[in-house]
């Protein structure tokens, strides 16, 4: 059997040619169903006390706390791998992201600055216009252009303060990969930009009159 059949270029070694061409194998497909039953599950126990969770997340001066420590100590006690997968990456950014926003509920609340609905569930939908069109693109456009240089510029300062606490160089690619590095310094990038689209962005839609 040549080696080159069965080796994809990220090192990862599959059963055919087929499956090194896809990146997925047979294996794979357990553990996404085991992750969706789990899902159903973890939706089914705590179901009864959503409305429990949101206040404790809304009110509680320890929910920043637990926001960002759990999900911080879920991305480093993510399964370790014997050979290098984005999918720790994604899943850093994913629970930074949620812990970010997360955070950002809670400063809101504690601001008295919340958007409720109005009226009687479901809310209806506004028809279309030009005006609400335009505001819309506006509100797209701002929105935009802020998270998009608050993650060149939480991403800049993270990376150099991570990379300068472990001595390593700023361009070495290979070390970004590290734990101790990815990890850090994506949850900081991506949990502050969840912080600010929650906060600093509504707070801009409101002084321009985008809501």
């Amino acid at each position: 059997m040549h080696k080159s059949k069965d080796t994809c270029k990220t090192g990862a070694t599959y059963k055919s040619e087929e499956s090194c061409k896809t990146g997925v194998t047979c294996k794979r497909s357990p553990d996404v169903i085991c992750g969706i039953l789990i899902s159903a599950l973890i939706l089914g126990v705590s179901y009864p006390y959503w409305s429990t969770l949101d206040f404790l997340q809304l009110t509680s001066p320890l929910s920043p706390v637990v926001a960002v420590v759990l999900p911080l100590y879920l991305c480093y006690n993510y399964p370790e791998l014997d050979h290098y997968s984005t999918t720790r990456e994604d899943t850093t950014i994913i629970l930074g992201v949620a812990s970010g926003c997360s955070v950002g509920y809670w400063v809101n609340q504690q601001l008295g600055l919340t958007f409720e609905p109005m009226g009687p569930f479901p809310v209806s939908l506004q028809p279309l216009t030009l005006a609400s069109f335009g505001l819309g693109v506006a509100r797209f456009g701002v929105g935009l252009v802020i998270l998009v240089l608050t993650r060149q510029t939480a991403r800049w300062v993270s990376l150099r303060l991570v990379c300068w606490k472990y001595g390593v160089a700023i361009n070495d690619v290979d070390a970004h990969k590290r734990k101790e590095i990815e990890v850090p310094y994506k949850f900081i990038t991506y949990s502050t930009m969840g912080v600010v689209n929650c906060v600093v962005v509504c707070r801009a839609f409101v002084l321009l009159g985008l809501l």
